[in-house]
């Protein structure tokens, strides 16, 4: 491996797995990566030492010296401390933070921030859209939340919570998402809530619609008309350039439901949409958060957003 000069460490962590990688924040590339589950009910401390296991053999086995590491996870949390705060899909971790344990085991300067924040810079330096001053990042996954880019900055909100568009409200009185808020766009169109509505794992949901079982076919259609109903309300709400769609339930939607997908945005959005819903997939795939995690933590998302 060839020593680069910007090579940065980055992490994601996802309810189901925590990824880690070497960056090259000059070329947008990974340099080499890892994974492991991050298996959240073993308890906080177990993970963290899962985590920084991960880093630590990735830096060991690279000729570049990472200058910082950045870390990108689902949340609520607070991105000046990196705490979490009540995550729905990452039971028992309210509270803590593993900034601290990772800064004393790789001695590095530690940024923490929201999967989908990350994700969005990432789209504006390395996507299909770059140099965009106002676009917005949903990831459609276990869980459902936004990274939003409005004029050339993240916005975290007061608390760090912005984004969190996956209780926007879309069906009232409908299933619960995992904070307890019933009718949300998580409760309906996650990964999550269409195992819980189906009692078996999204992929096999999707499997099954794909071969023609009926009932399979109504729950992803449901999903599709809510999250439907969701994108028009982040496009009246924040009128991006773009919405940039990732996550393992959005790359389910592409191709048989991706049409159903924008004619149900078209169908709830504002007449100035009419005919033209920007709403894509991501282009980087899984790799926009650990991109953006990268940018995060050497301020070169910053940089390299600027004032527009």
């Amino acid at each position: 491996m060839n020593t680069v000069l910007n090579a940065v460490l980055a992490a994601d962590i996802g309810a189901t797995s925590m990824r880690a990688a070497l960056v090259d924040c000059d070329a947008g590339t990974l340099l080499a990566r890892a994974q492991a589950p991050t298996h959240p009910a073993e308890g906080f401390d177990a993970a963290t030492e899962r985590l920084g296991a991960l880093l630590e053999g990735i830096a060991s086995e690279s000729a570049s010296r990472p200058v910082a590491l950045g870390v990108s996870t689902a949340g609520p949390l607070d991105p000046r401390t990196g705490e979490y705060r009540h995550p729905p899909n990452l039971p028992g971790w309210h509270g803590r933070t593993m900034r601290d344990a990772l800064v004393a085991r790789l001695g590095l300067p530690v940024e923490v921030g929201h999967d989908a924040t990350l994700a969005a810079l990432a789209e504006t330096r390395f996507g299909a859209h770059r140099g965009a001053s106002d676009l917005v990042y949903l990831t459609v996954s276990t869980g459902i939340g936004a990274g939003i880019v409005a004029g050339g900055r993240a916005v975290t909100g007061s608390h760090g919570g912005a984004g969190e568009v996956g209780h926007l409200i879309v069906n009232p009185g409908g299933h619960a998402c995992g904070a307890g808020c019933e009718g949300c766009l998580e409760g309906q169109s996650s990964g999550s809530a269409i195992a819980a509505i189906a009692g078996a794992p999204a992929e096999e949901i999707f499997a099954r619609a794909e071969a023609g079982d009926a009932g399979a076919e109504r729950i992803i259609e449901d999903a599709v008309t809510y999250l439907g109903a969701g994108l028009a309300g982040v496009l009246a709400m924040l009128d991006p350039q773009v919405v940039v769609l990732g996550g393992g339930v959005a790359v389910g939607l592409e191709g048989r439901w991706w049409p159903s997908l924008l004619e149900q945005a078209g169908r709830f959005a504002l007449p100035r949409y009419e005919g033209n819903v920007p709403v894509e997939m991501t282009t980087l795939g899984d790799d926009a958060s650990l991109l953006g995690a990268a940018l995060w933590a050497t301020g070169g998302a910053m940089e390299a957003l600027g004032p527009h």
